[in-house]
């Protein structure tokens, strides 16, 4: 028996370009990857990497969830789907991203359930549920209508302020940009290291602003982020290539401030256990509000120190 594909739709203010942009390229930013990911809070992001879609660990674990099949910028995207699976099963899934006269119909059609044999019926279920793609296609829209609503000074459009977080970001990866890094004399990190680290640390901190948009309990812990294992495992999954990591490293910084953008006062405001080390040595173990771990360490210490630590890299 044929069963009928799970067709679920949300209306977007935004281009068809700008909503494929949004869908495929910051896909890390509104996936609720706390609920709708194979790492939950252990999650270093979601990515379109070599034609796969594919989700990271913070500890260096990834895993295919499908494979781009059609790639139509503005109008369609369409991929296997297979997250937690080998592949040998995939369903299939196509996003159109439909203009209508105030923005997009950003559409997602899931089919091909016959292939999970007796498990078809069920696992056309799980994903026609209140908590499938429909839930996972209102965070799309929640993240590409914030900065509409904020610029047509909607009641409740208000963003945080996160000019000094993207500044700081900015200066980050133009340092890293520049390269020209000799080795480290000291033991240190090399300068691939220095922005998988960067790297990961926005990951890590995005992970938590998904916990906390979603009202559960949130830690964070940068133990995982400062361990050379782990830095060493992303340095590789990119084959020592600093501009691939720069540009991971982009990703991972745009991701973060994305999901700053779409918290409340109130979630800034929350108190977080927070556990940093730095250099081996334990600089805060105590609850932070998120705001003031997210956005002002980020932008004031964390981003400017690791931006001198490049520029000496280059000095040295």
């Amino acid at each position: 028996m044929t069963l009928s594909p799970v067709l679920r739709a949300v209306h977007v203010r935004r281009s068809p370009q700008d909503c494929f942009d949004l869908f495929t390229t910051r896909v890390g930013a509104w996936w609720p990857l706390g609920t709708h990911g194979l790492f939950h809070e252990g999650s270093a992001g979601v990515a379109f990497v070599d034609g796969a879609l594919v989700e990271r660990s913070l500890d260096g674990r990834t895993a295919v969830w499908g494979r781009v099949t059609v790639w139509e910028p503005g109008r369609r995207l369409a991929l296997t789907w297979h997250p937690g699976g080998d592949g040998s099963t995939p369903t299939s899934v196509v996003v159109d991203f439909l203009p209508v006269e105030d923005g997009t119909r950003v559409e997602v059609t899931h089919s091909g359930w016959e292939v999970l044999g007796d498990g078809a019926a069920a696992g056309r279920r799980s994903y026609a549920g209140p908590n499938a793609w429909g839930w996972v296609l209102e965070h799309f829209a929640d993240t590409a209508e914030r900065r509409v609503d904020a610029a047509a000074g909607l009641p409740g459009g208000d963003l945080p302020d996160t000019a000094a977080l993207i500044a700081a970001s900015q200066a980050f990866l133009d340092q890293a940009r520049a390269g020209g890094f000799a080795d480290p004399s000291d033991g240190g990190w090399t300068a691939a290291q220095v922005v998988a680290h960067v790297a990961l640390t926005s990951a890590a901190l995005a992970a938590v602003g998904r916990e906390l948009l979603e009202g559960r309990d949130a830690v964070f812990d940068n133990a995982l982020v400062e361990s050379r294992d782990c830095l060493d495992a992303l340095v590789g999954a990119h084959a020592g290539d600093l501009a691939a990591l720069v540009e991971a490293a982009v990703r991972a910084t745009d991701e973060h401030v994305l999901l700053v953008e779409r918290l409340s006062p109130g979630q800034l405001a929350t108190k977080v256990p927070a556990r940093v080390v730095d250099g081996g040595r334990v600089v805060l173990d105590e609850p932070v509000p998120w705001g003031v771990l997210a956005v002002t360490v980020q932008a004031g210490r964390h981003l400017p120190a690791h931006t001198a630590q490049l520029g000496a890299l280059r000095a040295g």
